[in-house]
């Protein structure tokens, strides 16, 4: 059997909440993967709007935001005519079909969750809202109702994989086979700190000044990575490790390992370490942040892609939906 022809009988789905700008380690944990599995898949890729609701936001920066991230995706080499590209918010079959979904959950199951029990801390408790709580329920109805066989996530988010196939198999043990229950594709990632405090994961939250966003421009790109943290002053150097980790990333092996062996040897030029991941970041997004300007010069685009994308998705959505109402009894 041909093992390409075989992959594009499996579907692939996957989105990303349009809460801010992309850096480098939304990029390499998602975005790349994404469109190389466009080419391997039959692919769903959305952006997960709904799902942003449940964070304070500003009204008005959320069409911003969606219209940004929409262009990121078709900037990082998302193509429509390789796979459905959509928005959330415009298929209403994602929400009724969570309302659904949601009789046959215990709600202990949604009070376990790691990311509920995480966000609805002490810390954070200022804003725990039920949409916080349902989350799971949303994400399990964006999975199921395009017959989806595989995730790809990072090990931390493959909890919610196995809520969605466990909502799976309770729906079918109690109306019989319908829903599709979905495995995990473990992407492989390599875990990108903070510029600033390099024992923390790169977040958008710690600050502008920690993350490298992919449609930063080149003289953003060096003030940032010229003032980044190497040495934490505890005789730890996780700080230049990181930087390293950068270049072996976007930059030459070789490069890589002629800094790598001076650091050893303790006698390793950071500026002039700096300065050279700085010029391959740039170069490595060039063609991306081109992309983007011509994007954004022009949203019709973006939007009509947006569009074109839901309408085709909601398709495949009233079909599931149909099907499922007609399995509880309802007319």
């Amino acid at each position: 059997m041909n093992y390409t022809a075989m992959k594009k009988n499996r579907i692939v789905l996957s989105g990303i909440r349009p809460t801010g700008k992309l850096h480098i380690g939304n990029y390499l944990g998602a975005l790349q993967h994404f469109v190389a599995l466009q080419n391997e898949y039959s692919c769903y890729f959305f952006i997960a709007d709904l799902h942003s609701l449940n964070e304070n936001h500003d009204p008005k920066k959320k069409r911003e935001q969606t219209l940004n991230l929409a262009a990121d995706y078709l900037a990082a080499g998302i193509d429509p005519k390789k796979c459905t590209f959509f928005l959330q918010s415009k298929v209403p079959e994602h929400s009724e079909f969570a309302i659904l979904l949601s009789n046959i959950v215990p709600v202990s199951y949604l009070f376990r969750m790691t990311q509920f029990k995480e966000k609805s801390s002490e810390k954070e408790k200022k804003n725990v809202n039920a949409g916080l709580l349902y989350y799971p329920i949303l994400m399990a109805s964006d999975i199921l109702l395009y017959k989806t066989t595989d995730v790809p996530v990072g090990h931390d988010q493959k909890q919610h994989v196995e809520f969605a196939r466990d909502i799976a198999r309770f729906f079918n043990n109690a109306y019989g086979k319908a829903l599709t229950e979905p495995e995990a594709i473990f992407t492989q990632s390599p875990k990108i700190m903070s510029l600033t405090s390099p024992d923390k994961k790169m977040s958008a939250s710690e600050g502008e000044a920690n993350v490298i966003n992919i449609d930063d421009e080149p003289a953003i790109i060096r003030k940032k990575i010229a003032r980044a943290v190497t040495d934490t002053g505890d005789g730890k150097s996780t700080g230049a490790k990181n930087l390293l980790e950068l270049l072996r990333i976007y930059g030459q092996e070789k490069e890589y390992e002629k800094f790598r062996s001076q650091m050893q040897d303790g006698d390793i030029r950071y500026s002039e370490l700096k300065a050279l991941l700085s010029d391959e970041i740039i170069k490595y997004f060039s063609k991306f942040r081109e992309k983007k300007r011509d994007l954004m010069k022009n949203p019709k685009i973006v939007e009509q892609a947006l569009l074109s994308g839901s309408e085709k998705a909601r398709k495949t959505a009233k079909e599931t939906l149909f099907s499922i109402k007609a399995k509880i009894g309802l007319l």
